[in-house]
């Protein structure tokens, strides 16, 4: 540590980004689309990086096109409600020649002469088919559709929660590392500085030799550990921008931003379960699902009914000799038909009972998981609000230790200076500033942490942009 310099605590830099993300709710409005491979800003903070995550998050997408097909599922479950339709126009012409025929003794016998001929058609026709029953069928699947896209709009929303979470976590991730990066290298200062003074009382035969190679051996370490934290800083910008949807190049050189702040208070645990469980997205998509299968269970058990169709058409046409005009739009037959069909299928080798297990078995299925999300959440809540009050707690011990150990940093640097201390003691008083001021850093983000993961059950569930 710097000798004879005054207390130094370890900065927050994300805190009250995340306590304003809390209290609004965590989503900004998604911003104009960023291309891909466009640099980021030289500073970034974490609205910014999750505004470019709902606009450039390839997972959010395709969570999105899967919501649009959803969508056009249900209309063609709408549209099997209404008649086909279909109009039919042709012109044909056609022609033959003969030089053998079948005699009656059945051989092949050679004509005197050619035989040709040739003939020309034209046809126009409309027809109309309406299943006016199909077991209900038809009914179950505008209920089963309907409820898939429910489904999908709330997996959408789900998606782009677990987004935001995402950037978010990696944000303070990376922001941990951003900062236990400058502690080292302000370690580093201090371990140059020590190596100046050790090397001084060395030329005026005040320490030994050994001091000063341990005040060297010191400093490497320092810059070895300093390798080590970029290493992990760019790995972990990198996986930033990559859930943010850009490549990750775009998070070499990135700068994180932050303001000093940690979130307060104690979470009333109880009141987040039951708010959880009425608006948590996910619980909501599986509450769809369960409805859809019970709708693919209606509509398996509608295939023991009968089927009942009506066909109508109505065409024209006429037969034209060889000679008249190819172009032929107004024949003069017509015909009309009207009909009614039944069908009842008695036995098809057990598919419906194979349907039907099918169907009930994934009805089953959907309601254990709505059961498995809501002990989840549960789950989840208490856990992080346990780990925010012992998180709490611990903050408030290592602060103490912190400012013991850096009251003993002071005191042997100026034994050391005097002369009374040992190089030795004052490393050891040196390393124990850097555990605490690692811990605290450690388990302030850890903290941050874990209101960030209680804040997927507080903040409910987002819009859709």
């Amino acid at each position: 540590m710097r000798p004879g310099g005054g207390q130094r605590r370890p900065c927050s830099r994300a805190a009250a980004a995340l306590a304003a993300l809390l209290a609004t709710g965590g989503l900004a409005a998604p911003a104009p689309s960023v291309a891909q491979g466009l640099a980021l800003p030289d500073t970034l903070d974490i609205t910014g990086a999750i505004r470019v995550a709902l606009s450039e998050s390839p997972v959010l997408r395709i969570s999105g096109a899967q919501a649009d097909r959803a969508g056009t599922d249900r209309l063609a479950a709408w549209g099997a409600l209404l008649p086909t339709a279909g109009v039919s126009a042709g012109l044909n012409r056609s022609g033959f020649s003969r030089t053998t025929f079948v005699g009656e003794e059945g051989l092949s016998e050679t004509l005197p002469g050619t035989l040709t001929s040739s003939s020309q058609s034209a046809s126009q026709g409309l027809s109309l088919n309406w299943t006016l029953l199909d077991g209900g069928r038809r009914f179950s699947e505008i209920s089963r559709s309907t409820a898939s896209l429910r489904a999908a709009q709330r997996r959408y929303d789900n998606q782009q929660r677990d987004v935001v979470l995402t950037v978010r976590r990696e944000f303070l991730e990376a922001l941990r590392r951003q900062e236990l990066l400058e502690l080292t290298r302000t370690q580093i200062t201090d371990r140059e500085l020590e190596l100046e003074i050790a090397s001084r009382r060395y030329e005026i035969a005040a320490v030994e030799r050994t001091d000063v190679l341990g005040a060297e051996t010191n400093l490497l370490n320092a810059r070895i550990a300093l390798n080590a934290e970029e290493n992990q800083l760019r790995a972990g910008l990198r996986q930033l921008v990559v859930s943010m949807g850009l490549p990750p190049e775009a998070g070499d050189g990135l700068v994180l931003a932050g303001d000093d702040g940690m979130p307060e208070g104690v979470p009333d645990i109880a009141l987040i379960v039951r708010t959880a469980v009425t608006s948590d997205p996910e619980l909501a998509a599986l509450e769809a699902e369960r409805s859809a299968a019970a709708a693919s269970l209606w509509s398996a058990r509608t295939r023991y009914l009968p089927r009942i169709s009506v066909s109508l058409g109505w065409g024209r046409g006429e037969n034209f000799g060889p000679e008249d005009s190819f172009w032929q739009f107004d024949p003069g037959d017509t015909s009309h038909s009207f009909g009614i069909s039944a069908s009842w299928s008695l036995f098809d080798g057990f598919q419906r009972e194979q349907q039907n297990a099918q169907a009930s078995a994934a009805r089953r299925q959907a309601e254990e998981d709505l059961r498995r999300r809501r002990l989840e959440i549960e789950r989840d809540v208490r856990r992080y609000g346990a780990d925010i009050g012992e998180l709490a707690q611990t903050l408030g011990l290592l602060d103490q230790a912190y400012a013991i150990s850096r009251e003993r940093l002071d005191m042997e640097q100026e034994r050391y200076r005097l002369g009374t201390g040992s190089f030795v003691e004052l490393q050891n008083a040196v390393d124990a500033v850097q555990r605490a001021e690692t811990s605290l850093i450690q388990r302030r983000y850890d903290y941050l942490l874990a209101w960030s993961g209680l804040a997927e059950y507080i903040e409910g569930r987002p819009g859709i942009p």
